[in-house]
C-alpha cells in the first residue's frame, strides 16, 4: 500500500473529529438540522486549521445518501467519492492558480447543469482572496442569484482582501488558531496510532513550532519519525527544525539584564550553529520578552501558552515592567530592518547593541555636586544621552552610531566627530535628522558640523565587542 502522509491519513472525516473549532461545528450542525442551509459560505482563518477539511465534511453532510445530515454515513458512493476527491458534484478550485475571469466564466457555465449523484453541486474555492478584481466581479452575479442546488464554500487566509460585496453575500465563519494544548493532544493521538514513542516535552515544543497550525504539526511529526531512532525527545525537535528551547531565550534575556553584549553575540552564534534562522531568533526573543511581561503582570500560564515551569523562570528574570516594555518597543522597531537587511545577522547584532545602550542610559545616575569642570562634562554627556534616546525612536541605526562618536556643544555650534568613513558617511546622509534632533533637545537653532578624525578611540567593552563582531572594522 502506498504511503500516505499524516495530514491526509488522519484527516477528519466528520464534524466530531475536527480539532479546536467547536464554535464552527455547532453552527454548521444547527444549520443542517434546521434545514437553513445557505447558498454561500466564507471560511476565514490561518493556514492549517481545518478550513478545507470542514468544507469537505460539509459537502459530505449535504450530499450523503441520508443527507442533509450531521453524521454522514461514510459508506455511500457520494461519501466515498468526496473522501477520495473523485466526486463530480464537489469541485475544488485553487484560487491562486485559477484566478482569472476566464476560469470564473467557465464556472458560471458549469453551474447551469444539475448535480449528477448528490443533492447539491458544491464549489470549494480555496485561497479565494487571490482572484483578480475582474474574476470577483464575474463571481458576484452568481453569488447573488445562484441555482437552488448550488452551494459555494470560499476559503481564505486573508479575508481583508475579499471584496465587501462578496463577503456580504456569504455566511462568514472565522476559524481560530489552535492552542498548544489542542495541537499536542491531537499529535499524541496520532503518535499512539502509529506506535511512535515521543516525550510530552517534545510534543510541547513541536506544537509550539506549529504556531497554531495542526497541519504543520503533523508534517513535523512525520519528519521526526524518519529523523529519529527510538523515542523522540525535545532534543530531536531542536535538531530537526532548528528550534531553540526556552532556556536559550531566558539566558539571552538575562544577558540583557547583565549588559553582557559579548555574551549575547556568542549566544547568537550558538543559535545559528544549532540551525536556527536569524529571523527565527529575533521572533523568539520578542516572543519571550512578551511572555516575560505577561508573567510579571501575573497572567495564567495557559493564557501565555507556556508551562508552569516556564512561567516561574520568566518571573525570576530581574526586570521591571517599564524596562520590559522598553525592550519590546526597541525590538519591534528593528523588525523591518532585520527582515529587509541584506545581512540580517548584522541587523540583529545592532539590535543587541541598542538594547544594551538603552539599558546603560536608563541606569545612569544624575550628576552630583562637584567642581564646575566635572559638572560641565556631565552636562555634555547628558545632552549626548538625550540625543541617543531621541534618535533611537527615529532611527536606531543612527542612534547606535552617535553612541560611538564624540559630541561637543559650544553655544549653538555643535560638532560631531566620527572615527571612520562609515560613521561619517551615515551621519552626513542624516544631517537633517540630526539637526532637527539637536534643535529639539537644546531648544535652539544649531549649526551642525560633522568631522572625521583619525585619532584612536578610547577603548571600552562595547567597542571591543563591535570590533570583534565585524572582523576588525569599527562599524555600527
Amino acid at each position: 500500500m502506498a504511503h500516505r502522509v499524516f495530514s491526509l491519513k488522519y484527516r477528519p472525516q466528520n464534524f466530531d473529529e475536527l480539532t479546536g473549532q467547536n464554535h464552527i461545528v455547532l453552527s454548521l450542525k444547527g444549520a443542517i438540522n434546521s434545514g437553513a442551509i445557505g447558498h454561500a459560505f466564507l471560511f476565514a482563518g490561518p493556514r492549517g486549521v481545518g478550513k478545507t477539511t470542514t468544507a469537505r465534511i460539509l459537502a459530505k453532510s449535504l450530499n450523503c445518501i441520508n443527507g442533509p445530515t450531521v453524521n454522514p454515513c461514510q459508506e455511500c458512493p457520494s461519501c466515498k467519492e468526496i473522501t477520495t476527491s473523485r466526486s463530480v458534484d464537489v469541485i475544488e478550485i485553487d484560487g491562486a492558480s485559477n484566478r482569472g475571469i476566464d476560469e470564473i466564466r467557465n464556472l458560471r457555465e458549469s453551474i447551469k447543469y444539475a448535480p449528477l449523484h448528490g443533492k447539491y453541486k458544491i464549489y470549494i474555492i480555496d485561497e479565494v482572496h487571490m482572484l483578480t478584481a475582474e474574476a470577483f466581479n464575474a463571481l458576484l452575479k452568481t453569488l447573488e442569484e445562484p441555482p437552488p442546488s448550488v452551494v459555494f464554500i470560499l476559503a481564505t487566509t486573508n479575508p481583508a482582501k475579499v471584496p465587501a460585496t462578496i463577503v456580504s453575500r456569504c455566511q462568514r465563519f472565522t476559524f481560530k488558531r489552535l492552542s498548544i494544548t489542542e495541537i499536542s493532544q491531537r499529535l499524541k493521538k496520532i503518535a499512539e496510532k502509529e506506535g511512535i514513542e515521543i516525550t510530552d516535552k517534545a510534543l510541547y515544543y513541536l506544537a509550539l513550532r506549529a504556531d497554531g497550525s495542526i497541519r504543520d504539526g503533523e508534517s513535523i511529526l512525520e519528519q521526526l519519525t524518519s529523523f529519529s531512532e527510538g523515542k523522540i525527545t525535545e532534543e530531536d525537535v531542536f535538531k530537526l527544525i532548528g528550534f531553540l528551547s526556552v532556556d536559550y531565550y531566558i539566558e539571552l534575556i538575562n544577558k540583557i539584564v547583565q549588559n553582557d553584549l559579548k555574551g549575547m553575540v556568542l549566544l547568537l552564534n550558538k543559535g545559528i550553529e544549532d540551525g536556527a534562522d536569524v529571523l527565527e531568533i529575533y521572533k523568539g526573543l520578542v516572543g519571550y520578552l512578551r511572555k516575560t511581561l505577561l508573567a510579571h503582570i501575573g497572567l495564567d500560564y495557559e493564557l501565555i501558552e507556556s508551562t508552569p515551569e516556564e512561567i516561574n523562570l520568566l518571573k525570576n528574570i530581574a526586570l521591571n515592567i517599564p524596562r520590559i516594555i522598553n525592550l519590546i518597543e526597541t525590538s519591534l522597531r528593528f523588525e523591518d530592518i532585520i527582515k529587509r537587511s541584506i545581512n540580517p545577522r548584522i541587523a540583529l547584532e545592532l539590535l543587541f547593541t541598542q538594547l544594551i545602550i538603552n539599558s546603560q542610559i536608563n541606569n545612569k545616575t544624575q550628576p552630583g555636586k562637584g567642581n564646575q569642570d566635572i559638572f560641565q562634562t556631565q552636562k555634555v554627556l547628558s545632552n549626548k544621552e538625550r540625543l541617543i534616546a531621541y534618535l533611537s525612536k527615529k532611527s536606531p541605526k543612527i542612534s547606535a552610531i552617535i553612541y560611538q562618536t564624540d559630541l561637543v556643544i559650544n553655544g549653538n555650534n555643535v560638532e560631531i566627530s566620527a572615527y571612520n568613513d562609515f560613521q561619517h558617511k551615515e551621519l552626513a546622509a542624516h544631517q537633517k535628522l540630526l539637526t532637527e534632533a539637536l534643535k529639539n533637545i537644546l531648544n535652539q537653532d544649531v549649526n551642525l558640523k560633522i568631522n572625521i578624525v583619525e585619532a584612536q578611540k578610547k577603548s571600552n567593552n562595547i567597542t571591543d565587542t563591535i570590533i570583534t563582531m565585524f572582523d576588525g572594522e569599527e562599524v555600527r
